[in-house]
C-alpha cells in the first residue's frame, strides 16, 4: 500500500504540468468506446502456510505481462467516468526453500506463479488539456499455479495444484489524447489477492502428504503491484 499512495503524489504532482507543458490543443474527446493493448510488469509478496505444519516461508514474485483492454468513458465538463475490462498474460512468479521441510533428500522449493490476470474497473477522471488524470477501482482475478519441488530428490516437482484467485483492486492513471482518437497511458494498480487454500496433489511421489491423505493443503497470501504502459483506439 505504501507504493500505491507513492503513485497518488506523483500523478497528482504532475498531471497540470504535463497539460501546460504539451503544447497539444485542448478538448480532447474522451466521450465512447475505446480498445487498446498494454504492456508492463508486477511485483509482490507470496507467503505459505502450511495448514498441518504452519509457516513455511514467503517469497517475492515478479515478472512481465501485456495484453489488452476494452472500456467505455462518458465525460461532462472537465470529468470523465467510464468502465474498463483488460486481460494480461503473465509471468509473474517466485520461490523460497521451505522452512519447515529441510530433511529430506534434497532442499525443498515452494514455487508459485500468476500467468493470467484480469481487471474489471469503474473509473473516474479529470482533465487538464489533452491530459487525463484518474482514479479506478474494481475486481480482479487471476489464474495462478503453485508447486513443491526436491524433498524427495534434486529438481523434482512432487505435488502441484492450479486455482484461480478473486480479489479487490484500486489504481490511478495518466492519459494523454493526441491524433484525434488516440491515447497513452501509463497506470498504476494494486491487486489484494488475500489469502485462498490450495490443495496440491501429489504427482511423481507416491506418497508426498500425511498419511491418508493425497493433497498438502496451504494457504497462500498474494498481493501484487502493477505498472502498465499502453495506448488505445476510441470509437
Amino acid at each position: 500500500m505504501r507504493t500505491f499512495a507513492v503513485a497518488v503524489c506523483l500523478l497528482v504532482a504532475s498531471s497540470p504540468a504535463v497539460a501546460q507543458e504539451s503544447g497539444a490543443p485542448a478538448g480532447h474527446d474522451w466521450s465512447g468506446v475505446s480498445v487498446g493493448l498494454h504492456l508492463g510488469g508486477g511485483w509482490g509478496s507470496s507467503a505459505w502456510t502450511d495448514l498441518n505444519f504452519g509457516d513455511v516461508g514467503s517469497h517475492r514474485a515478479s515478472g512481465a505481462l501485456g495484453g489488452l483492454q476494452v472500456g467505455f468513458d462518458r465525460q461532462a465538463g472537465d470529468w470523465v467516468w467510464g468502465a474498463r475490462a483488460d486481460l494480461s498474460w503473465a509471468g509473474i512468479q517466485g520461490s523460497h526453500p521451505d522452512t519447515v521441510f529441510t530433511d529430506g533428500a534434497a532442499p525443498q522449493t515452494d514455487r508459485g506463479k500468476i500467468d493470467l490476470a484480469g481487471t474489471l474497473t469503474a473509473r473516474l477522471g479529470r482533465v487538464w488539456g489533452p491530459a487525463l488524470v484518474s482514479a479506478r477501482a474494481g475486481a480482479v482475478w487471476a489464474h495462478a499455479r503453485y508447486s513443491l519441488e526436491g524433498y524427495f530428490a534434486p529438481g523434482l516437482e512432487f505435488a502441484a495444484a492450479g486455482t484461480t484467485r478473486l480479489g479487490w483492486t484500486a489504481g490511478l492513471g495518466l492519459e494523454y489524447g493526441f491524433a484525434g482518437r488516440w491515447a497513452a497511458f501509463l497506470e498504476y494498480d494494486y491487486l489484494a489477492l488475500g489469502t485462498k487454500r490450495v490443495d496440491l496433489a501429489c504427482t511423481t511421489a507416491s506418497s508426498c502428504a500425511l498419511p491418508g491423505n493425497g493433497t498438502v493443503p496451504v494457504d497462500v497470501r498474494e498481493n501484487l503491484n502493477v505498472v502498465k504502459a499502453g495506448v488505445g483506439y476510441k470509437f
